[in-house]
């Protein structure tokens, strides 16, 4: 299993000539992409392989494209050649495919049903979906060109530059452009243990590099931590590994948001401090030790502001940043990932299993039944560890978590008083 990460990098380092080559260029292929797909799009696409004969047609609902296309079908006027529209023609069998996919999936599914013998009332949900959501014609106006070793290559210099990208054999005029680039922290340290890929996708700003490496196997040996995100503290694990609150300029994770939240939305200062935020919460997430740890049980956050008034100061606090890094680095280091649901989790006391939203206040976790006093995070990451039975809806419906709570354990839920089971409650109808 491999992993591609990218650098982006600017073109301003060439000269003028050079850009209007570059620019001429990517004109011309978004015209003659947005041509290909116009005349897909209106006329269909017929090809032929192993399996016999296939159209694809968006009037007949044939929502399947194969991932190779003929240019040569195309008759189209252009100064690119071959090479150019071979890669052209890829890039837009892409585009089709991302575009009609969702769409050919619901319809393989209302045709499953219908063999299945399911009424039109069981599969009106589906037939509605399937009218609402007709695929939209892809628009090539402003699409990054993705060129291969067909027609660039990457030709390494020692110097000002780390290296020039040559697009050669893109027209039939037999233009040639070399764009330099120079290398800058982020792409110095994808060199050092990736290996750069031979395609690149290119706009007339920037230049985007990929970088490949091969992720390791992952662990079979090791212990189970279960993980809460944070506000004060980003990430803290059950083995008590705990991110940084502070760095060493003395910023936090709650000090920078303060600054978001004082910042004009899409102002600089307000996007210098979106970048510092991503970079705080990398650094500290970079501080833990997954060397003896096989999985990570990471609490699962979702809907955080649905149906409630969020504070402007926690509407800058994003999970996603949070969710995104650790996934990273559980990928290089081979450590396996396990999304968990958090409901209740930091409500339950980790010591004998009693379910109360009155002993959590803060960032403290006291239980009023056993007496245990402890981190309210670490509590939850603890819980995270321990295999309990998922929340039914029926239960949550009845809010016992909010009087004097009930047992939940890895052998099912009881009620607090009696330790009588809920396994067997009666379904909750919504009002």
């Amino acid at each position: 299993m491999s992993k591609v990460k990218t650098s982006c990098h600017p073109v301003k380092f060439a000269n003028k000539a050079k850009k209007d080559n570059l620019s001429l260029f990517i004109d011309e292929y978004r015209r003659v992409a947005q041509l290909v797909v116009d005349s897909i799009w209106e006329s269909g696409y017929e090809w032929e392989d192993k399996k016999g004969k296939h159209i694809f047609s968006i009037k007949q609902n044939e929502l399947y494209f194969p991932s190779f296309i003929d240019y040569n079908k195309f008759k189209i006027d252009t100064f690119l050649t071959g090479r150019a529209l071979s890669s052209l023609v890829t890039q837009v069998a892409g585009m089709i495919s991302a575009e009609c996919d969702k769409q050919r999936k619901r319809i393989y599914m209302l045709d499953k049903q219908k063999e299945e013998g399911k009424t039109k009332k069981q599969r009106k949900l589906l037939a509605n979906r399937i009218k609402q959501n007709i695929p939209h014609k892809p628009s090539c106006s402003n699409m990054n060109v993705e060129v291969s070793s067909k027609c660039c290559d990457w030709l390494e210099i020692e110097g000002e530059f780390d290296g020039y990208l040559r697009l050669k054999s893109i027209t039939k005029t037999k233009t040639e452009i070399k764009i330099p680039v120079k290398y800058h922290k982020h792409s110095r340290k994808l060199s050092k243990d990736r290996q750069q890929l031979t395609s690149y996708l290119i706009s007339k700003s920037n230049i985007n590099i990929r970088w490949n490496k091969e992720l390791p196997k992952k662990k079979t040996s090791g212990e189970v931590v279960g993980a809460d995100q944070g506000m004060k503290d980003v990430l803290t694990c059950s083995d008590k590994q705990q991110t940084p609150n502070t760095d060493k300029h003395g910023h936090s994770l709650e000090s920078i948001m303060r600054k978001l939240a004082s910042c004009k939305k899409g102002s600089n200062a307000f996007k210098k401090a979106q970048e510092h935020r991503k970079n705080f919460i990398n650094w500290s997430l970079n501080q833990l030790n997954l060397s003896n740890v096989k999985e990570v049980r990471l609490e699962k956050v979702w809907n955080i502001g649905y149906k409630s008034k969020t504070s402007r100061l926690m509407q800058h606090w994003t999970n996603t940043l949070i969710r995104d890094k650790v996934e990273s680095i559980c990928e290089e280091t081979g450590v396996q990932l396990k999304h968990q649901s958090s409901t209740y989790r930091s409500q339950r006391c980790s010591g004998c299993g009693v379910v109360r939203k009155a002993n959590r206040k803060g960032k403290v976790y006291t239980c009023k039944h056993c007496g245990l006093q402890i981190d309210a995070d670490l509590n939850a990451s603890l819980n995270h560890v321990v295999d309990l039975p998922e929340i039914p809806y029926n239960l949550r419906k009845l809010q016992m978590n909010r009087g004097n709570g009930f047992y939940w354990l890895e052998s099912g839920f009881y009620e607090f008083e009696t330790g009588s089971s809920l396994e067997s409650l009666p379904p909750v109808k919504d009002k």
